[in-house]
């Protein structure tokens, strides 16, 4: 009798752990991990089916608004789609993209030491050294950022721009920090504001832009362009909207946007966007950056009378 009584035990109990493993392999397995990001805590939520990832979502709702949230919006699809987490973070985005990677590696038992530790946001106290007394002759100017203001200091020689350097100690950690370290040299080695913005930053790379510019003309100068480069003004949603459009004959070949003022995530987007665009097109008769109606019809009214005064 007992004998019987454990056969239909173990029967029953196989069963139900065969069951279990059948639901596991139809349904997936949900794993979550969380991670530091920009502003607070990512947490994602995976679910695989053996070694393949299903689905991927991400929660971060302290994340900056139009630059951290793009990367919870984007990145989990692109996770998953690879079916690996070593795949590219979203411009503009790096410490909530790798905030999302360290995530996902940590919800599937990887290792994830190759990821850069985000920086920690500066304090007030500690977010910059305090600035160097500019040298003798040089031009000094200031511009709204991202967070703050932009300092940015400007030595010539003549009409040539020898060196320039910048200070925003409120712009974020990671992406505007990335500008102010990264495109003073590339104005400097141009020797002109005529250069492409930093990827992800473009609003301190305008603001930095737009600093120089004030500088030099505080000189009575005016930043050198491109030669052959023809410049026109409208009005955007903020302020100024400044373009540099190069040609070749009737061929558009480049158009660069600057506008400091316009809002960013919105009307950055379109400064960032729609240059690209035009220069496609060959025209501007273009469709405008969506949400950023405004902007987009100040670039191309800019261009547009850049081209009239050819």
């Amino acid at each position: 009798m007992k004998k019987g009584l454990i056969i239909v035990l173990v029967f029953v109990l196989s069963f139900g752990f065969l069951q279990v493993a059948t639901n596991l392999t139809s349904q997936g397995e949900t794993l979550t991990a969380t991670a530091k990001g920009f502003g607070g805590d990512v947490t994602v939520t995976l679910i695989v089916d053996g070694d393949d990832i299903v689905s991927v979502t991400a929660v971060g709702a302290s994340e900056t608004q139009g630059i951290g949230s793009n990367a919870i919006d984007q990145l989990p699809a692109l996770i998953a789609d690879a079916d690996s987490a070593d795949v590219d973070g979203v411009s503009g985005a790096t410490i909530t993209s790798n905030a999302i990677k360290t995530a996902v590696r940590a919800a599937l038992g990887i290792e994830s030491a190759e990821e850069p530790a985000a920086p920690a946001e500066p304090t007030k106290e500690t977010s910059a050294k305090p600035a160097e007394p500019a040298p003798e002759g040089a031009l000094t100017a200031t511009a709204k950022g991202f967070g703050g203001d932009v300092t940015v200091t400007v030595v010539v020689e003549g009409d040539d721009i020898v060196s320039v350097t910048a200070v925003g100690a409120d712009e974020t950690p990671g992406i505007g920090s990335n500008a102010l370290e990264q495109l003073p040299g590339k104005i400097a080695e141009a020797d002109s504001t005529d250069v492409d913005g930093v990827s992800g930053a473009t609003y301190t790379s305008d603001a930095i832009k737009k600093a120089v510019e004030e500088a030099l003309a505080s000189k009575g100068a005016a930043a050198p362009a491109a030669e052959g480069a023809l410049t026109g003004t409208a009005k955007g949603f903020g302020g100024d909207v400044t373009v540099t459009v190069t040609v070749d004959g009737d061929d558009i070949l480049t158009v660069e946007a600057v506008g400091a003022d316009e809002t960013p995530g919105i009307g950055s987007n379109a400064i960032e966007q729609l240059p690209a665009k035009i220069v496609e097109a060959d025209s501007t008769e273009v469709e405008v950056i969506s949400g950023a109606t405004y902007t987009s019809k100040a670039i191309i009214e800019a261009v547009n009378a850049a081209l009239a005064a050819q």
